[in-house]
């Protein structure tokens, strides 16, 4: 579980904070969705890479719906905020 926790990407917060502090949140936003959707490949990838130098017969068993539903969502979001505001440029002012 240590692992996997320290393999997966992040960035949620750093959004909240963005949004807090008026940094640039787009890009924050854009940054962690690039970063999970990466992640989403190299975890695996990570994860036989560390149990291996520790364990060469150990078998990984990864959460692929879970990791799924995570890279799922935070592409619909990313996708619904662009089409969102590409549409209704208006709404930028009231949503920020």
């Amino acid at each position: 579980t240590f692992l996997i926790l320290c393999s997966s990407s992040g960035g949620a917060y750093s959004n909240w904070w963005c949004s807090l502090f008026n940094a640039d949140l787009a890009l924050s936003v854009a940054m962690t969705a690039t970063s999970t959707l990466i992640s989403a490949f190299m975890l695996p990838v990570n994860l036989s890479f560390y149990v291996s130098m520790l364990d060469s017969e150990a078998d990984v068993a990864i959460p692929w719906g879970a990791l799924m539903q995570g890279v799922g969502s935070v592409a619909a979001a990313v996708i619904t905020g662009i089409a969102v505001s590409t549409k209704f440029p208006q709404w930028k002012e009231w949503m920020s």
